[in-house]
């Protein structure tokens, strides 16, 4: 019964290793959300299109890396369901993005990029 059982449960472990997310806040132009897809681990698992624009030069605007990124997080991955806005999955997406940078820096790019709603 229990190798009945492992073989299940490594298929479901590989499978987590491709699961991704990412969350977008409601604005006035998107109903927001959180994103659950399959995808390449190439992102944190709470991930989040303001990671990938923290490590971008402090002259170059956000707005155009923020949406970039979401696209690119659309088109490389399948998209398995579209929840509501989490409060608590948008703010610890935020905690994984400080993670190894320079914590001033970083507080500083993300309240820049809040500024657009994002």
């Amino acid at each position: 019964m229990r190798t009945a059982l492992i073989l299940p449960a490594l298929v479901l472990a590989a499978c987590a290793l491709f699961l991704r997310s990412y969350t977008l806040p409601p604005a006035p132009d998107r109903r927001g959300g959180t994103t659950l897809l399959l995808s390449w681990p190439d992102r944190p698992v709470f991930g989040s299109p303001r990671a990938a624009c923290l490590a971008a030069p402090a002259d170059q605007p956000v707005l155009p890396c923020l949406i970039a990124s979401v696209t690119r997080a659309r088109d490389d991955g399948i998209a398995l369901a579209q929840l509501p806005f989490c409060a608590t999955c948008y703010a610890l997406s935020g905690r994984i993005a400080i993670i190894g940078r320079d914590e001033a820096a970083t507080r500083a790019r993300l309240g820049e990029i809040a500024r657009f709603g994002w």
